[in-house]
Parts: structure tokens; C-alpha cells; sequence
């Protein structure tokens, strides 16, 4: 869909931004820059961009790869919106954290900021690094980066992510206080210790290491209702690949886990007070005993039991070597191993999750798919465009029914594929993210691009959760190439990569913002394409230890497609 015309007409845009503001020093001189992402479908009113990478905020000058995306009203004029940024340890430039002592230390890689915007007029007009203090695993105040595994130089791969109220279950159900709930996407053949959960107190502008929730390369988290004002419960996802995790040359797959804890509200310890420290961790095994996507696909449901994993702490290691962490909790490998002694599902590839604001007992899981891996007598995985997921969880009984809402390799018109982030709107409607996870199936047809049966670029669509249909919202569009830090022109390095940008971050704000239900959201853009500028133009800072990647903050306005009454 690349189009010389418009990309002509971004340059001279931004021909006439340059001079009047020479880096963009803020966000509101340099409003109206064009999006990186279009409607594409009669629903979608209009998509707004509010960032662009490289523009600066005051003094802050924010880092690319945006991805997780959470909100809360800050003040009656402000809505604070929290975003991760998904680099790796070593990306990105350096930023200082409080050491407890009176000084700082430095960090690269993986960070969270903030972007505190106008309701009004939906400007930015704050932002910054969202957490000053960090706490390790045993609850210290970390002096150095000596906290994190394999003696990463910061965090890794912050990915999706969900922001969690006191009380969202009413009743007191639920956690004690608000929560931005973060994950390091790190693991498998790359990480042999696994990331870890990350909690930021938004009141101390403090981030704490959740060791209970175990190692993994995760995707996401969400709360689910346990029915009880005692306990609390998280359905993780671990987004890693099949991989042969304890080295008996067969590739184990991710589980499902669950968390369960119990609060203890007079507790000064952040974590304990909202049951996220000495909780139990559990996997999904089905009552039937099927294993992978080749047992269990096109449609139904799966009754099954959550099974309790052995999280006691053995010896430490530094790279995993023991089978626990440094501060001798298990691995990403061991728990894995574990579940597939257990007899748990493995899923191709679990993404994000999202709890259904109806029914905090559901969630929506996206498993994104895997060409290899569960393969079929037809010659290809059995999850190779991926599946959505319902997943119900009866937390005092330990029981959970899994229900396919969607799949795509059962869907000729692959009206979703590669599913990533999503959220499950205040509407009832579950907004999903695309993000090319495949080239083409083992029999060779595309997923994306020419040829394909959706030719379309990345996408977000609307699934109705009930119905199991489709509705296209908005396109990526590739013709949007930007770097405010240059006058040059930026490149698309993988232009001719269909798919290669991808969406990302999508949460619903509709009631922060005073609109109805499941019209407005707060999503971002990756443009993969937007990295090593500095070979292109030797001035830009996109590149790989400064900002490292192109893209944007967009809102995104949804025409009202609620039944009547539906309020």
C-alpha cells in the first residue's frame, strides 16, 4: 500500500515543521503530524496521533518500541497514561534510578514512562520515566543493577501490560491498591533464566520485583475475581515459542498459569499488602487429557483443573544453571518442565490477556501461532494464524473451562491473524492487535501481503466474544515514515516487508475521558522500519543506544455499537 505521493507529501510536512521547531521540543508544537495508522472500516470515526518518536515532552525526550499501555485519572484535568517501552537490556540510552543512598545508578534497556495528557484538549502536556525506586525480589532497595538476571545492564522487553484498580471486583474483591502490572518478554533459547514481573506503585513512583509470579518470558497478566475479599488471582501468559526446555531433544510448549495469593491489607510491604507476595502458582491441565493446538482446535470448550507447581527455592545461579534464579526461585525451564509432567496444555504462542469487565471470573487469551509446531496430517501447525481464547476460572474450586472464540486457520478469510495485544472494552467487545508472527504456513501460503487471503496490512479488528465474528478498525499505513530529530528524510528499512509494523498497547480510556462506552482508545505504533536512522541521516537519534525505534501514540475514536440499553 506504499504510495510515492503521500510519501512525498509526509516529507514536505515535515520540510515545514522543521524549522519551527528544530527538535520539536514539545508535542503540542509539533501537533498534527500524520498517523502511522488509518481507519479502515465504517466504525472507526477517526485516529489521532498525540507522539511521535523523537519529539520531546519539556526536558524528556522518550525511547521508541512503545507497547503496554495503562491509564488512570491523575487529577480532574489529567489522565496519567503509563507505557512500556519493549527494548532490550542493552537498547536504548541510559536513564538514573534512586539507589536508596542518597545517590543514583544508571540503567539501559526496558523502561516504563509516563505521559500525563490534557482531557480537553487530549494534548500531552507532562512526562517522564514513570518509577524513581526499584525493589529486588526479597523487598531491598536495589543500589545497583546487580538486582537483574544474567548481569543485564536494565531491564528486557517490557511488553504488554494492564493497570489494575483497588477493588475492581466491589466488595473489597480484588487488590488493595493501584497497580501497573509489567513483564520482561525473556526467555526461551534466549534467556535461560526467564524475565520476570515487575509491579509499579504509581504513589511512590516505585517498581518491585514479583517473584512469586515465577520466570518467563511473559506477555501479560490480568486479574481475575476470586469471589473472596482475601484472595487475589492472575492469569499469566509466557509468550515464548516451543522450545526443548529440559534438554530431552522434544520441544515443550507454554502453559497457562495461574496465580493465586492472599492479601494481607495491614502489611507495609507493597507486595504483601496486595497478596502478590507468598501466593501459589498453578497450570492449566485439561480433564481430558488433551496436550497441544493438534488436539484442540476449529471450536468447543475444555473442562480442566488448575495444577499446582513446586515454586520452593533451591540453589542459587546467576545464568539458571541450577534450575532457580539468583535469588534461588525456579526458572522459566523448570516450571516448564514441571507442567509438562503435570500434563499441561501447551499453547502455540500465549500473547496478551484481558479480563472481561462483565464477568471478572473470564478472561480473552490471543495465542499468536506457530507454523512448526503441533503440526497436522495437511502438512502444517495446527496454530499457525492463531487463536482467541476464552478462558473461565473457578478460583475456590481450582477449576478452568477453555472455549475457542476464534480461529483463524478454521477461517478462510483469515479476518485475524497473528493475534498480539488486545483489550476486552468496556462495550464487550475484545479489540485485537496484529503482529506478524509468521511468514507463510509450512505449505507455503502468506499471511500477509500479496497473495494472501488478507492482503492487508497489520491491523486491529473487533471480535465479538459471543458470536466468534470479525470487524475490521484500522490499518497500519507504511507511507507514514517520520523522525522528528532530522531534517533528513527518515527510511523504511523493510519496506517490502508486508506485516513488518505492527500495532501494539490498545486499552480502552472511553470513561477517563467522559465518552461512552468502548469509543475512545489509547493504542500505539511500532515501526519496526524506523530503526538505524543515524546510517541515513548521521544527526538522527533513532538508533540502536538512543531511542532505538520509530513510532507513535495514537488515540482512536469508535463509532457507539452498543445494543440499545446497553449503558
Amino acid at each position: 500500500m506504499t504510495n510515492t505521493k503521500r510519501i512525498l507529501s509526509v516529507f514536505a510536512v515535515l520540510a515545514m515543521l522543521m524549522p519551527l521547531s528544530s527538535a520539536l521540543q514539545n508535542s503540542a508544537e509539533a501537533a498534527g503530524l500524520p498517523e502511522m495508522a488509518q481507519c479502515d472500516g465504517p466504525e472507526c470515526e477517526s485516529i489521532t496521533e498525540i507522539h511521535t518518536i523523537g519529539q520531546a515532552i519539556g526536558d524528556y525526550v522518550s525511547v521508541g518500541v512503545l507497547d503496554g499501555l495503562g491509564a488512570y485519572e491523575l487529577n480532574k484535568s489529567t489522565v496519567r497514561v503509563f507505557a512500556n517501552h519493549e527494548l532490550g537490556a542493552g537498547d536504548g540510552n541510559s536513564y538514573q534510578v534512586d539507589n536508596g543512598m542518597g545517590g543514583t545508578f544508571s540503567l539501559t534497556g526496558a523502561r516504563v514512562s509516563y505521559f500525563d495528557i490534557n482531557k480537553d484538549t487530549r494534548q500531552i502536556v507532562d512526562s517522564g520515566v514513570a518509577y524513581n525506586r526499584i525493589y529486588d525480589a526479597n523487598g531491598n532497595i536495589a543500589a545497583d543493577a546487580s538486582l537483574l538476571s544474567n548481569d543485564f545492564p536494565g531491564f528486557s522487553r517490557f511488553c504488554s501490560a494492564n493497570l489494575f484498580e483497588p477493588y475492581e471486583f466491589g466488595g473489597k474483591r480484588g487488590i488493595e491498591d493501584r497497580i501497573f502490572m509489567t513483564n520482561e518478554e525473556d526467555g526461551g533459547s534466549f534467556n535461560p533464566v526467564g524475565g520476570a514481573f515487575w509491579a509499579i506503585d504509581p504513589e511512590t513512583h516505585s517498581i518491585w520485583h514479583v517473584p512469586d509470579l515465577g520466570r518467563g518470558s511473559w506477555e501479560s497478566s490480568t486479574q481475575v475475581d476470586t469471589g473472596s475479599s482475601k484472595l487475589v488471582a492472575f492469569i499469566l501468559s509466557d509468550d515464548t515459542s516451543p522450545f526443548d526446555a529440559d534438554g530431552d531433544g522434544q520441544d515443550e510448549a507454554a502453559p497457562l498459569y495461574l496465580y493465586v495469593g492472599e492479601k494481607k491489607p495491614d502489611s507495609s510491604d507493597f507486595l504483601e499488602r496486595n497478596g502478590l507476595r507468598g501466593g501459589s502458582l498453578y497450570v492449566w491441565v485439561s480433564d481430558t487429557g488433551e496436550r497441544t493446538p493438534l488436539d484442540f482446535n476449529t471450536s468447543g470448550s475444555l473442562k480442566g483443573k488448575w495444577m499446582k507447581l513446586d515454586t520452593s527455592k533451591g540453589a542459587p545461579s546467576e545464568n539458571g544453571s541450577t534450575g532457580y534464579d539468583e535469588y534461588g526461585n525456579p526458572t522459566q525451564r523448570n516450571l516448564w518442565t514441571q507442567a509438562e509432567a503435570l500434563g499441561a496444555f501447551g499453547f502455540s504462542r500465549p500473547e496478551d490477556v484481558a479480563t472481561n469487565p462483565r464477568d471478572g471470573r473470564q478472561v480473552v487469551l490471543a495465542s499468536t501461532g506457530v507454523d512448526t509446531y503441533a503440526v497436522n496430517p495437511a502438512g502444517n501447525g495446527a496454530d499457525t494464524f492463531g487463536t482467541i481464547y476464552l478462558i473461565d476460572t473457578d478460583v475456590k474450586k481450582l477449576t478452568g473451562k477453555v472455549t475457542i472464540a476464534y480461529d483463524g486457520d478454521a477461517d478462510p478469510a483469515r479476518q485475524l491473524r497473528s493475534p498480539d495485544n488486545l483489550d476486552w472494552a468496556d462495550n464487550g467487545f475484545v479489540y485485537v492487535q496484529e503482529d506478524k508472527a509468521e511468514d507463510d504456513t509450512l505449505t507455503g501460503e502468506v499471511l500477509f501481503g500479496a497473495g494472501a487471503a488478507n492482503p492487508n496490512e497489520a491491523s486491529i479488528v473487533k471480535l465479538d466474544p459471543k458470536k466468534g465474528t470479525i470487524t475490521r478498525i484500522a490499518e497500519i499505513d507504511r507511507s507514514v515514515v517520520l523522525d522528528p530529530t532530522t531534517a533528513g528524510a527518515p527510511v523504511d528499512k523493510i519496506a517490502a516487508d508486508a506485516g513488518g509494523w505492527e500495532t501494539s498497547g490498545i486499552v480502552d480510556v472511553s470513561s477517563l475521558f467522559g465518552q461512552k462506552k468502548g469509543t475512545l482508545f489509547l493504542f500505539d505504533v511500532q515501526a519496526h522500519g524506523i530503526t538505524d536512522q543515524d546510517t541515513v541521516n548521521a544527526d538522527s537519534r533513532i538508533r540502536d543506544h538512543d531511542l532505538k525505534e520509530g513510532g507513535q501514540l495514537l488515540f482512536l475514536e469508535l463509532q457507539d455499537r452498543r445494543p440499545n440499553g446497553d449503558n
